[in-house]
């Protein structure tokens, strides 16, 4: 999958915190799960402490969350994926139309659109959702990750570049 623009975007896999004189330093290293879905091939990684939540209709995805309720939630990936309806392969135009309907009445920022990707924001005074769709071949692959005020640290940044950098097709 070519991803050009993504390669300028870091990874953090670990934080690293400096203690005062005399304490020991820390290293907080954060753990990462792998989400494979055989039935549409494609695998992405979430972090360790999210809790798997539900399957999403004909097994094409899944929910993970923060949040200890079942239902609706925030502070929450959730992951599809699927096929062309007509098995076409998706090309750099296919791309840019699938973009320009996501995108269509929508206040977005942050966004960003490739060949064989796009990428944006919705942002939002207590909520913020960044969608990250990739394509290959007749595939796709939604990852949506929205989280409240507060879980910027948890699912926002590093966190969210390490998740759409993580997702691959079989």
């Amino acid at each position: 999958m070519a991803m050009a623009a993504l390669a300028l975007m870091t990874t953090a896999c670990d934080n690293k915190k400096t203690k005062t004189e005399g304490e020991q330093t820390e290293q907080q290293e954060q753990t990462w799960q792998t989400y494979t879905n055989d039935n549409y091939g494609y695998s992405v990684e979430v972090p360790g402490d999210m809790t798997k939540r539900e399957t999403l209709t004909e097994d094409n995805g899944t929910i993970f969350s923060y949040d200890g309720e079942e239902g609706v939630t925030f502070n929450r990936i959730d992951i599809t994926g699927g096929e062309q309806i007509f098995g076409e392969e998706y090309t750099p135009e296919k791309v840019k139309d699938d973009y320009a309907f996501w995108t269509e009445n929508k206040e977005i920022i942050n966004e960003e659109l490739g060949d064989d990707y796009f990428t944006y924001t919705i942002p939002g005074d207590e909520l913020t959702q960044t969608d990250y769709h990739v394509f290959k071949g007749s595939k796709y692959v939604v990852v949506s990750i929205c989280y409240e005020t507060g879980f910027e640290d948890k699912l926002g940044g590093d966190v969210a570049k390490h998740v759409f950098q993580s997702i691959k097709f079989k």
